[in-house]
C-alpha cells in the first residue's frame, strides 16, 4: 500500500504554471520584437560646393543591450538607394553619428527607419554641421571585419601554399 505524501496538482495546474513560467522567460528576453532602440536622429549636415551633401545619423539604444538589426522592414532607408549604408549593430547609449550617407544634389530628403522611428535629414532645413565635428567613418562598420577575413584568407592560402611546397620537395627524387 502506497503512502500519500501530499496532495498533487491537477495537470491543468502544472500546465498553466509552466505555461506562465516559458511566457516571462520569453518576455524578459531581449530580442528584436521587444527591443526598444530609442530614437533615431539626424545630427546634421553638411552641404558640399557642387550641390550634393552629407547626411549624419545617429540614435539612442536604452535597451543597456547591444542587438542586431539587418538592413530590411525594421531598419529601413528611404529612398532605398541609401539601404544597406545605414548601422545594424546598435550598442547601448547614445551615438549622435553613427553613420553618414553622401547625398546627390537630385536628392532633397533621406530617411532612416527604426523599429517605427523615423529621422529625416533635408538638404535645406536640417542643423548644418559645425566645422570640427567628428564624423563616422564611411561604412557601416563592417570594414574591420573584411579586413580580418582578407588577411586570414591570405593568410591561409599562404600556408597552403608553402605546405604543397614541402610536400613537393619531398616527393622529388633523389639523384
Amino acid at each position: 500500500m502506497r503512502g500519500n505524501t501530499g496532495r498533487r496538482a491537477s495537470l491543468g495546474t502544472r500546465l498553466a504554471v509552466v505555461a506562465g513560467v516559458g511566457a516571462a522567460a520569453v518576455l524578459a528576453t531581449p530580442g528584436v520584437a521587444s527591443a526598444h532602440y530609442g530614437e533615431t536622429s539626424v545630427t546634421c549636415v553638411i552641404p558640399a560646393q557642387n550641390g550634393s551633401w552629407t547626411a549624419v545619423f545617429g540614435y539612442r539604444n536604452d535597451t543597456g543591450y547591444t542587438g542586431s538589426l539587418p538592413v530590411g522592414r525594421y531598419n529601413d532607408m528611404s529612398p532605398d538607394q541609401f539601404d544597406g549604408r545605414q548601422v545594424t549593430t546598435f550598442a547601448p547609449g547614445n551615438h549622435p553619428g553613427a553613420f553618414q550617407v553622401q547625398v546627390p544634389a537630385s536628392v532633397s530628403s533621406v530617411s532612416w527607419t527604426v523599429l517605427g522611428t523615423t529621422a529625416t535629414a533635408k538638404k535645406d532645413s536640417s542643423t548644418r554641421c559645425p566645422s570640427g565635428t567628428p564624423l563616422p567613418a564611411d561604412g557601416n562598420g563592417l570594414g574591420m571585419v573584411i579586413a580580418l577575413a582578407a588577411s586570414g584568407a591570405v593568410a591561409g592560402g599562404s600556408m597552403w601554399a608553402a605546405q604543397r611546397r614541402r610536400a613537393r620537395v619531398v616527393e622529388a627524387p633523389a639523384d
